[in-house]
């Protein structure tokens, strides 16, 4: 089933929601990315694809691997994901095949297969960036962004997060949303909360829940 069909069937089409959007999952070759690759991937991105720049809903999706005091090593399956609208991929699809300078380190960008967003009731991000100096600061300020694009949804806060490069230095919480309506899994998907979704954050997916952990006892 398309974007817009399970927006349809979940009657969802708000006047709040952008444009379809995707995930955009390039292949991505390489031995390992600085710790600090959001910054250095960002400005690779806007460089080799500049219209990027204007999209206010696009996101780039944190960089799975284990870390070590090296960096970021990138197994053999890595993937670059971009979230953009559906009407960007064709444009976006101009990366496959191209290197990018990312730090000290250099990667290369496979072939690319889009997918659409879909209406998961839980999604997690791993930073959400926040200028609120603590954990309630940040949870009034998500629900408040949460309350302005009209959804609904339980929070629950997770660890802290600092994404630096020595120059720039983001603060934020790790994020976890239950209880969402499908059309609200997808705006959330869609529009994200918060700052800095080039670096990564406020890019939501699918969390899944181990039933019966963390249940409250009989």
């Amino acid at each position: 089933m398309s974007l817009m069909s399970t927006l349809r069937a979940a009657g969802a089409v708000e006047k709040s929601m952008p444009a379809a959007m995707v995930d955009l999952s390039f292949a991505l070759e390489g031995d390992s990315l600085p710790h600090h690759y959001p910054f250095a991937l960002e400005a690779a991105l806007l460089e080799a694809l500049p219209w990027l720049a204007e999209e206010e809903n696009f996101g780039v999706h944190p960089i799975r691997g284990p870390v070590t005091d090296f960096g970021l090593m990138l197994p053999r399956r890595a993937k670059l994901v971009l979230r953009l609208p559906a009407e960007r991929v064709e444009a976006a699809l101009a990366l496959s095949g191209r290197s990018l300078a990312i730090g000290p380190e250099s990667v290369r960008l496979g072939a690319a297969k889009p997918r659409p967003i879909e209406p998961f009731a839980t999604l997690r991000a791993w930073n959400v960036a926040t200028s609120a100096g603590d954990e309630q600061g940040f949870v009034e300020a998500v629900s408040f962004q949460l309350e302005v694009l009209g959804v609904k949804a339980r929070l629950i806060c997770d660890r802290p997060e600092i994404l630096g490069d020595g120059v720039r230095e983001i603060r934020g919480f790790g994020l976890v949303l239950h209880d969402l309506s499908p059309a609200h899994s997808l705006l959330v998907q869609a529009r994200g909360l918060g700052p800095e979704r080039r670096l990564g954050c406020g890019v939501f997916v699918h969390h899944k829940i181990i039933e019966g952990l963390g249940a409250d006892p009989d």
